[in-house]
């Protein structure tokens, strides 16, 4: 279920960012994004991509993907990597979520991501007014959660929502 983040402060203990995968092409990049959706593309099956993220940062990212398909959350997904898009998304991912595997164009071919989609997506910007990207530090796992950072993330989606 999707939560007002102005009536259940608690449904966003679980804050997190989430990276946009450099193992993807530009264009599987970009339609991650526009799917609205973040992941990892590590440990899938039979098929480990050459590109594939080191096994802390897929333990890491795992779990926090875990954390939220259990308790929900909220997420910032700073798009910095992908190409055309000048900022990022903030979204929701509702309690009792399932990781789903989708197919994106790699630099090589195709690769199967684990992934979570975004619920009541809000689009930010650098220079907007929420200055989320000023305040946040990214962190460097795919999926991470963000201790330090989390209270802004929550206060920017309640400024959008």
């Amino acid at each position: 279920m999707v939560i007002d983040p102005r009536s259940n402060e608690s449904s966003f203990k679980n804050v997190v960012a989430a990276m946009d995968k450099n193992t993807l092409s530009d264009e599987g990049k970009l339609q991650m994004y526009k799917d609205r959706r973040f992941g990892v593309d590590w440990g899938v099956g039979a098929h480990i991509s050459d590109a594939a993220i080191d096994e802390e940062d897929w333990e890491v990212s795992m779990d926090k993907m875990w954390d939220l398909c259990r308790d929900g959350g909220l997420v910032f997904f700073p798009a910095k990597n992908t190409p055309n898009i000048n900022g990022g998304l903030i979204g929701q991912v509702p309690a009792g979520a399932d990781v789903e595997l989708e197919d994106y164009h790699s630099n090589h071919s195709k690769v199967t991501m684990k992934t979570l989609k975004l619920h009541r997506v809000r689009e930010v910007y650098p220079g907007d007014d929420t200055g989320i990207f000023g305040k946040v530090n990214y962190g460097h796992h795919t999926v991470h959660s963000l201790n330090r950072h989390g209270d802004k993330v929550v206060a920017a989606y309640e400024e959008l929502y």
